[in-house]
């Protein structure tokens, strides 16, 4: 029965991970839980700060601190899809989502998944970040893709 309370040496490849905000830093900027996965530590931190922003952006993030609730930037519907070469583009390796996502604390998270076909050798992170929320409303502004 004790073993049950034990804290997992793995964690399921199948767990999805929502975007929490922890505060909201007074300038525009959030700061927000975010998770990654990916073959390496580097993959997996990329991932997790684009999984903030495209929450950010087109989801809003409800969870974490009441306080800072953030609804979505982008609310036309399909913006995605209709803004598909733009957004790739946003969000490719050299991509202009790094300017406005950045590090707040080292990850709280390094661990293996448990091994299965869909996550084989894959690393989790979750990682505390700063999100300038204003600078990126500003950019898709000027982009003329939100109003």
């Amino acid at each position: 029965m004790m073993s049950s309370c034990k804290t997992p040496e793995t964690i399921s490849g199948y767990y999805s991970y929502e975007t929490q905000c922890l505060g909201n830093l007074g300038d525009g900027t959030q700061l927000v839980k975010s998770w990654g996965t990916g073959l390496d530590r580097k993959q997996a931190e990329a991932q997790a700060r684009k999984n903030a922003l495209r929450d950010i952006m087109f989801k809003g993030v409800r969870n974490g601190n009441s306080s800072c609730e953030i609804r979505p930037l982008v609310v036309k519907p399909n913006a995605l899809e209709n803004y598909e070469t733009y957004f790739n583009r946003f969000f490719s390796e050299n991509g202009k989502y790094k300017s406005f996502v950045s590090l707040h604390r080292e990850p709280f998270l390094d661990r293996k998944f448990k091994s299965n076909p869909r996550s084989d050798a894959k690393v989790a992170y979750g990682l505390e970040l700063k999100v300038r929320v204003d600078d990126l409303r500003q950019l898709l502004i000027k982009d003329e893709i939100i109003e």
